[in-house]
Order: C-alpha cells, then sequence, then structure tokens
C-alpha cells in the first residue's frame, strides 16, 4: 500500500512539473527554453510548490495547526507564500544576453510606459492581404512575446502564482485531515480490540481452571499434568495473545494443549477426532481466533451419561483456511451468558481483523452443532 501510495506521489511531481514546460511561449524543438529566466523562474516556482505541499503536510500542520499556535500556523502559510514568489525572481534575474530584439521590445514599451499607456500603438502593423501564416511570421518578428509585453513584475510574482499556490496548500491540508482521519479510525479500532482480547482471556481461563478443579475432585493422577499444560496455556496467553498476529503452528500448538486438557476429564462416552492438514511454519494468524469454537465444543459436547462426538478438523491450502467444528449437544446445562460474550468478541475479532477475508457459516439445532471457518491469512 505504501509502495502504491509512493508510486502516485512520484505521477503527480512529474505531472506538476511538465506544466511549466508545456506551457512555456518559448516552447519548440530546440529546447532553448531550458536557458530562458522566464521558463527557469516558472519551473522553479512549481519546484517550489511541490516544496511547500510536503512542508505544510509533515511539519506546519502537524506542528502549528492548533488553537493554541494558529496564527503562527497562518503566517508561516503566507510567509511561505511571499517566499515561493520571490525567490525564482531572484535567483534567475532577466538577462537576455544582449538580445537586440529584446533591446527593441523593451524600448518600445519604455517608450509607452512614459505615455502611460499599455498599447503598443508605436509598434508597426501587419501589411494588408497577408495569410495566416505571413501575418504570423510578421507578428513573431515585430510584436514582442506575451511575457515581454508590458512591465508587470508584481502580477508575474504574486497573482500568477495565486492559484497553483491555492492548489498546493489546498491539496496538503486535505491529505492531512484524512490521514488524521484514519490515524483516529485505526485507534479506535486498535482500543475496541484490546477490549475483545480481554474479554476474552479471561473467559478462557475460567473454563481451563474449571476443567482442572474437575480433575481434582475425582482424584485424578493427571491433575498435575493438566496443572503444567495450564501453565502452558497460560504463559501462552500473557506472552503470545498480546501480539497482533502469531504462526499458526504455535497456535495450534497451544490449542492441542488445551484439547488435552479437556480431554483429561473425559471417559469413553467422548468420540473425538481431530486431523490436521497442511500447515507450515510460515503462515500466520491472530491468537486465540479459532480457540473459543473448540472450547464451545467441549462445553455442550461432553457429558459422562451421553454417548458423544466431537470432531475438529483443519486444512491449510498456501494461505487459505479451512477449520470446522462438529459436536453433539449433550450438556444442555452448560448455557450461560460467558458463552454468548465469547462467540460474539470472536465474530467481532474476526470482522475486525479479517474484514472481506473470512466466511463464517454456522449451523446449529438442538442435537448438534457444526461451526465452518473460512479464513484468508494472506497479509
Amino acid at each position: 500500500m505504501k509502495d502504491k501510495n509512493i508510486y502516485y506521489h512520484i505521477v503527480l511531481i512529474l505531472l506538476l512539473l511538465l506544466i511549466p514546460v508545456l506551457s512555456s511561449p518559448e516552447l519548440d524543438s530546440s529546447l532553448r527554453l531550458l536557458s530562458s529566466s522566464f521558463f527557469q523562474r516558472d519551473f522553479s516556482r512549481y519546484v517550489l510548490f511541490i516544496v511547500f505541499f510536503y512542508l505544510n503536510l509533515a511539519f506546519l500542520l502537524p506542528k502549528l495547526y492548533d488553537k493554541r499556535r494558529l496564527l503562527l500556523y497562518w503566517v508561516s502559510v503566507f510567509v511561505s507564500y511571499v517566499w515561493i514568489c520571490t525567490l525564482p525572481f531572484s535567483i534567475f534575474p532577466d538577462d537576455h544576453g544582449g538580445d537586440p530584439k529584446f533591446d527593441f521590445f523593451q524600448n518600445q514599451i519604455s517608450n509607452q510606459s512614459t505615455k502611460n499607456s499599455s498599447h503598443f500603438e508605436d509598434f508597426p502593423p501587419p501589411p494588408e492581404n497577408l495569410s495566416p501564416e505571413q501575418k504570423a511570421e510578421f507578428e513573431a518578428h515585430n510584436f514582442p512575446p506575451p511575457h515581454m509585453r508590458k512591465d508587470d513584475s508584481f502580477s508575474r510574482k504574486y497573482v500568477s502564482s495565486i492559484l497553483p499556490f491555492l492548489f498546493s496548500f489546498l491539496s496538503s491540508f486535505f491529505l492531512y485531515q484524512s490521514i488524521k482521519k484514519k490515524e483516529m479510525e485505526r485507534a479506535m479500532a486498535k482500543a475496541d480490540l484490546l477490549n475483545l482480547r480481554y474479554q476474552l482471556q479471561p473467559h478462557f481461563l475460567f473454563n481451563t481452571l474449571n476443567s482442572i478443579y474437575s480433575l481434582i475432585l475425582i482424584k485424578s493422577d493427571d491433575a498435575s499434568e493438566g496443572i503444567l499444560k495450564l501453565s502452558n496455556v497460560m504463559r501462552y496467553i500473557v506472552e503470545e495473545s498480546e501480539n497482533d498476529f502469531v504462526l499458526l503452528s504455535k497456535e495450534l500448538f497451544y490449542i492441542k494443549d488445551y484439547i488435552a486438557l479437556q480431554l483429561m476429564r473425559t471417559d469413553d462416552s467422548l468420540d473425538f477426532n481431530y486431523t490436521e492438514n497442511g500447515v507450515t511454519e510460515d503462515v500466520k494468524i491472530v491468537p486465540m481466533i479459532l480457540l473459543n469454537y473448540i472450547e464451545n465444543a467441549f462445553k455442550y459436547g461432553v457429558n459422562a451419561e451421553e454417548n458423544s462426538k466431537i470432531s475438529i478438523e483443519l486444512k491449510l491450502e498456501g494461505e487459505k483456511l479451512n477449520f470446522q467444528v462438529f459436536n453433539n449437544i449433550v450438556n444442555h446445562s452448560a448455557a450461560d451468558e460467558s458463552t454468548k460474550v465469547g462467540m460474539k468478541n470472536t465474530t467481532e475479532r474476526l470482522e475486525k481483523l479479517y474484514p472481506g477475508k473470512y466466511t463464517l457459516n454456522i449451523e446449529e439445532n438442538k442435537k448438534s452443532y457444526f461451526v465452518e471457518l473460512n479464513l484468508d491469512l494472506s497479509s
């Protein structure tokens, strides 16, 4: 995205620098305009307009555009305008190298100035019955080009610079406002995600602690192993889940620890199946996106008094993840508000972190629950 923005800036700069070239009255195949002080002034003005665009965008607006420094900001803008208008005339003064035609035109202009006239009655009129081509050639030899016809230094310095300066100023101003708006939206989105994450972590930990508590109640020899796995899972939540992205392989490693914790408190009444295909070491995912669906399956799909089934399938093809979880609903007493909160938080995180890059299909009835998540993990 940044590379594309740089490309747009380069194209825009080149187009702006073409304006003084294409609008120059001295443009021809000989490129003599490059040695003309008139062209050099116009070209340098457009360079300065571009410099002001980035100066305003990167420094003046961020540093001075607030209530406490607003006057200083507008003074800086005005000084920049005067500087842009006058500097090219200081660097490239009128210099025509003793061009006799220019001297003739300047003498005519001086004579007309003494008469307080802006017209050129003293220039010879074209002969009658000339063809358009002949008339154009006559005027080229006997009349000054537009930039020599009157002494309008104020107009050339200041008036002619107003529109391009306004374009440079307004472009940088609106771009700055757009950048600030996007930064604010990103900050708000990040705050929302942190809130969702902090809601999800304790929800997960409480349910895991309940699993360990169940093992202790039945005095299972697996309780100590369960505490070790819980320690690993808690370390993952504290250290890794603060990152925006983690390796999918690492996420699955701790998911398997969580599954092992859950299986410790089950018996032969549960038909459990887990399959995993195509996982590589270079694909990343937002942490704790998948875990809530697995947690939900164990919460509603395990009951020692009934036979039940939980199936988890995960398949990765390139950067396309297909994740499926199925469970029978055999534990109706497990329904509570925390489950709804956990599922809602996971869906909101998907919407915020993978907008337009996921599909979520949930099929639920009184006997079973099935969820399928297709997720594009490309960055």
